[in-house]
């Protein structure tokens, strides 16, 4: 079909076209000078546990319950968790509330200068087994269902290897099982010749956020700095999108630092020497023994994760020692998982189904006081 006379744009178009896109660049701008206050992890909640620089949430229930084993959700070390709870229709801490589970959450906190001797066997043998402790004598139940999140879903396997009897099911969303892939930039720059990672933490101690985000930025470079003032200027009208993408940038901008012998273990064992997928890895001691878990597992996995490839995280469920075991394969980026619409639509309404079908019935839950104690391994 041939284009008539009316179809072809006029200086006077074009010019429309450009005010337009220089009045949205400008209300983009002051946006971006002057955010407004945005609200992140607002889902109710008690702290029930602390020790050093942690604390454990207690998130109070939306809905009657339906099952009865709780959930304990273990986030990465390296973001803060309220990504899980970013907004109420983007939490996947609601999502699971919703259902009626009972769900807890490991708040790290921020390590100090004193943290930066903790290893693997601080978080998993120490942080995370107390909080299991906890959470089993609250609920009353001998086991928990552990839900790991990107390199807490790696801390999720090791405890459940090497504590299976305190864990009713394990879930682990995105998280780097194999390092040497072959895919994903992050992946290959972990490598043994490309990241001299003891010179890091031998300069640094605790490895600070802004190490980690140049590293994720240049990643895509691209998309993470052009696309993303072009994505607010088409939403700069829209108060709601708007009030969304700055709750994202919010938490990018809100890491936290890793121990740095922490760091140092896990870049060794998972990424440069694949200790864990081989069977050769030692937490607290003791030899991790994938073949050890025997509960229900659920890998869920980013079909687009350019952070952690499915290459890396698919190997878990042949390594595992359980009957049971399922995958979900979601086509999203690792963040999507957590945060996309569709995810909360479609991918987080059958998780809470998994768990449900896999879980203890409800029973008279026990409460208790708060708790703390210091830590022994770092500093207050």
């Amino acid at each position: 079909m041939e284009s008539t006379k009316a179809d072809v744009p006029t200086p006077w178009d074009e010019a429309e076209g450009l005010a337009d896109a220089a009045g949205r660049a400008m209300r983009a701008q002051l946006v971006l000078l002057s955010p407004p206050d945005v609200d992140v992890g607002t889902t109710p909640s008690d702290v029930v546990y602390t020790e050093n620089k942690l604390r454990l949430l207690h998130y109070r229930p939306l809905a009657d319950a339906r099952a009865g084993t709780p959930v304990l959700v273990v986030y990465a070390l390296i973001n803060k968790p309220y990504i899980l709870d970013l907004q109420d229709d983007r939490s996947v801490v609601r999502s699971l509330l919703s259902r009626g589970l009972d769900v807890y959450l490991i708040d790290w906190g921020v390590p100090s200068d004193a943290d930066r001797h903790l290893t693997l066997g601080d978080y998993v043998d120490g942080y995370i087994d107390r909080c299991v402790d906890v959470v089993r004598e609250r609920s009353g139940h001998d086991k928990v269902s552990v839900l790991g999140y990107c390199m807490g879903g790696t801390l999720s396997v090791l405890y459940a290897a090497l504590h299976p009897d305190k864990v009713r099911n394990l879930l682990v969303m995105a998280a780097p099982i194999r390092g040497d892939t072959g895919e994903g930039l992050l992946h290959t720059w972990s490598r043994r010749g490309n990241f001299d990672v003891d010179r890091v933490v031998d300069a640094l101690g605790n490895v600070p956020a802004e190490f980690f985000n140049l590293g994720y930025n240049i990643l895509e470079p691209v998309l993470n700095n052009v696309g993303k003032v072009a994505r607010l200027m088409d939403i700069v009208d829209h108060e709601d999108a708007v009030r969304n993408y700055l709750r994202m940038e919010r938490w990018v901008g809100d890491g936290i630092p890793v121990a740095g012998e922490t760091l140092r273990q896990f870049v060794k064992d998972v990424y440069q020497e694949d200790r864990l997928v081989g069977g050769k890895m030692h937490v607290g001691g003791r030899r991790v023994d994938l073949r050890r878990i025997r509960m229900p597992v659920l890998s869920i996995i980013g079909e687009r994760d350019h952070l952690v490839p499915p290459s890396s995280s698919r190997p878990l469920n042949d390594l595992v020692g359980s009957k049971d075991r399922s995958m979900y394969v979601f086509d999203a980026g690792h963040i999507g998982l957590s945060v996309s619409a569709r995810a909360h639509k479609e991918l987080w309404p059958k998780v809470a189904g998994w768990l449900e079908a896999r879980s203890d019935p409800p029973q008279g839950a026990r409460g208790g006081r708060p708790r703390g104690r210091r830590g022994a391994a770092g500093g207050e």
